[in-house]
């Protein structure tokens, strides 16, 4: 499979532009469901707002999902 350079240069361009908007834009949402045996849900949101809202979030809305999964994941072993 080849890979071009610069299809490997957006991969790491968007990779930082994700890691700089989760320190800087995003923050972890804690969901804890009150029925028992029902796992906790982590969501990553823009401050101040919902889930799903903002063009940052439809931007990084694939890496956001696959932090999401692997955080819940982590959480439900």
């Amino acid at each position: 499979m080849d890979i071009s350079k610069t299809t490997l240069g957006i991969l790491g361009l968007y990779f930082i532009g994700y890691c700089v908007a989760r320190v800087n834009v995003f923050h972890a949402v804690e969901y804890r469901p009150q029925g028992k045996g029902e796992p906790r849900q982590d969501y990553i949101a823009k401050v101040d707002q919902q889930p799903g809202q903002g063009w940052e979030y439809q931007v990084f809305l694939p890496a956001i999902k696959v932090e999401e999964t692997i955080r819940g994941y982590a959480n439900n072993l």
